[in-house]
């Protein structure tokens, strides 16, 4: 296998052990541990894996230690989904003013894709096509500051859903999709409509109802 297919199977598999609790916050991730747990022949995959969830903000690292999952406190989730509702707004907005016919094709194709990867009940592929979702319209965004941040505070707010909200089961009612793929289409009608005040709020509320989520 590639020295790149390697490292995507370590991203992958990293994401896995955390989606399936086998990592806590507070809790380290040692490349010689996860090496073995993924039967590989060198650490060099899991170390460029880490270092990505790091840079991405999902981890923290401290030196001569390695990389630790942060610690979640209320007050923290409550500072993270403030910034992220605020910063994803403005995403919206600004996406559904410069957006290109080929963009919003993307986004249209991602939202497809989204549907039935929530059916199958993945959710380490699902939390995969909701990151492109939001990375996609931070893209559109045309502005590499908003596009930065939502990264960083989307990753960092992801620590709490994955572990409070991710440990249920993806909700469903009957054959009917809830939560996230409805309001990512009206997001997304919103911006090919060229409404930037209706993409913003319909954002920010996407956000706040997955903060609200977490903690019922």
């Amino acid at each position: 296998m590639e020295i790149k297919n390697l490292e995507e199977f370590a991203y992958n598999a990293i994401m896995k052990l955390v989606l399936n609790n086998h990592f806590q916050p507070g809790e380290f991730l040692l490349e010689t541990e996860i090496t073995d747990l993924l039967n590989l022949k060198s650490r060099t995959p899991v170390h460029h894996a880490l270092g990505q969830l790091v840079a991405k903000g999902f981890l923290d690292r401290k030196k001569k230690r390695g990389c630790f999952i942060p610690f979640t406190t209320p007050e923290d989730a409550e500072h993270a989904f403030f910034v992220r509702e605020n910063i994803e707004s403005q995403s919206a907005m600004s996406a559904a003013i410069h957006a290109s016919d080929e963009e919003i094709k993307e986004l249209e194709l991602i939202i497809e894709k989204e549907a039935d990867i929530r059916k199958s009940g993945d959710i380490v592929a699902y939390s995969s096509i909701n990151e492109n979702f939001h990375a996609c319209v931070a893209k559109i965004s045309k502005n590499r500051y908003l596009q930065q941040f939502s990264q960083y505070i989307f990753w960092r707010s992801n620590i709490y859903i994955f572990f409070y909200q991710y440990k249920f089961k993806l909700k469903k009612v009957g054959d009917e999709l809830m939560d996230s793929p409805l309001q990512h289409k009206k997001i997304l009608k919103a911006i090919k409509s060229r409404e930037p005040e209706e993409a913003g709020e319909l954002m920010l509320k996407h956000v706040r109802c997955t903060y609200n989520s977490i903690w019922k």
